[in-house]
């Protein structure tokens, strides 16, 4: 049977109104009302009952860009995180658990970042969602997770994938045992399947240069994304929120500082590296990536020129708009790298992720020690590195076996005399 608290959430989680118009508020809490402002941007507002310090209604709102079912979204957010507030401890709803573990502070102190946030909730939502969201969390049992897990597992999804849905989950609920919100963590008598990461994948630089001579007559653009991402290692997400600003074409450096996501709801947001201040860098770039850079920067300038204005102190380097006043989605880097990969399937192809393993591989080609490469990928801790770096031994490995396979066959059948 469901609870009271249950029935009460799951009858306004899906309220639809008309669009530029308020339906009344009802008294009591857990109702909820979305109006259209315009632009695709809603106004979200919910009634939370009344404060009882101040006798006043509580009626929390949020602003969200994006479409009306994103709107829908965040109002049972709300909801859901209004109900774990007011209900006992026996009635927190599992979703409401994970988004108040992702609201709260780390264990160092800090917030969460916004790009792990939305990472970590959208996990939730993809693969724990649609079998246990509306479930209270302390009625959850390890079997049913187990089961969870195995239906993934089933459905294709990689173990090491279901790993960090089992960490979310675990992390989860040892967060809300330890402030009286759940009874026990479930999660720990789960089980949960074992997987070694695989090494990143590394793209050879006959790949890398073939794709590179095709997309700087095709897309000039992506060819610099990728001329980024190949040489100092630059996140996806740290491409899109390069700015000219962080660009010394002079001296020929590259900071690096900040990255752009997109939250659903929320549009497109600046945000820390992935590795907070570790990601930190300022790196030096070769006179042909300075020339790309350039060329970027006078066709931008040609633009404002043609528009009577003038190149905006905060412009990106990446920008679907004439002015590069706003940053370009990272979506749109990776789906226009993949069409072009698409089109040219005679060339092995590659993911712009893939290119941080290139740049760990060439560096060690070199003779780059894992300090050298940290320093370059930025990662925060060193056995991140040292993964990327067994990937490029594993290269020589092979490379080594090969040749030696080679020499043997060359000494134990020696070129037959010719007639």
């Amino acid at each position: 049977m469901h609870t009271i608290a249950q029935r009460r959430v799951r009858s306004h989680v899906v309220q639809y109104v008309h669009l530029g118009t308020f339906v009344s508020m009802r008294a009591r809490s857990g109702s909820g009302q979305i109006r259209s402002l315009g632009q695709d941007r809603f106004l979200v507002r919910i009634s939370a009952g009344v404060d009882a310090a101040t006798g006043k209604r509580r009626q929390p709102s949020r602003v969200v860009r994006g479409t009306r079912q994103d709107a829908e979204r965040v109002r049972a957010e709300l909801l859901l995180a209004e109900t774990g507030t007011c209900a006992s401890e026996s009635t927190v709803l599992l979703r409401s658990l994970v988004l108040k573990h992702l609201a709260a502070p780390t264990k160092s102190g800090q917030q969460r970042a916004p790009y792990s946030k939305h990472r970590e909730q959208r996990r939730f939502n993809c693969h724990v969602g649609p079998v246990l969201s509306g479930r209270i969390a302390d009625d959850v049992h390890p079997h049913e997770l187990t089961r969870l897990y195995d239906t993934l597992i089933a459905k294709g999804l990689k173990p090491s994938s279901v790993q960090r849905v089992h960490g979310l989950l675990s992390a989860a609920y040892s967060w809300g045992e330890k402030r009286g919100m759940v009874s026990s963590n479930p999660a720990k008598l789960a089980e949960c399947p074992t997987a070694r990461a695989e090494p990143p994948r590394s793209p050879t630089m006959e790949a890398v240069q073939a794709h590179l001579r095709i997309l700087q007559e095709e897309d000039p653009e992506i060819a610099l994304a990728v001329r980024l991402a190949a040489t100092i290692g630059q996140r996806r997400n740290e491409i899109a929120g390069l700015r000219w600003a962080h660009v010394d074409l002079d001296a020929g450096l590259v900071s690096i500082s900040e990255g752009i996501i997109r939250v659903p709801g929320e549009g497109l947001l600046v945000t820390a590296t992935k590795t907070g201040h570790h990601g930190h860098a300022v790196l030096s770039a070769d006179e042909e990536l300075v020339a790309m850079l350039r060329d970027t920067r006078e066709r931008l300038e040609k633009v404002a020129a043609d528009l009577g204005a003038d190149v905006p102190s905060g412009a990106y380097v990446f920008s679907s708009g004439p002015l590069h006043e706003k940053p370009i989605n990272p979506d749109t880097l990776t789906k226009r790298l993949r069409r072009h990969m698409d089109r040219h399937p005679e060339i092995p192809s590659f993911r712009l992720k893939d290119l941080r393993a290139f740049t760990a591989t060439q560096l060690h080609a070199k003779g780059a020690d894992v300090t050298t490469a940290q320093a370059v990928l930025r990662h925060q801790s060193p056995q991140t590195t040292l993964r990327h770096y067994r990937a490029a031994q594993m290269d020589l490995v092979r490379s080594a076996t090969i040749d030696l396979g080679r020499r043997i066959s060359s000494r134990t059948n020696p070129a037959r005399p010719s007639a």
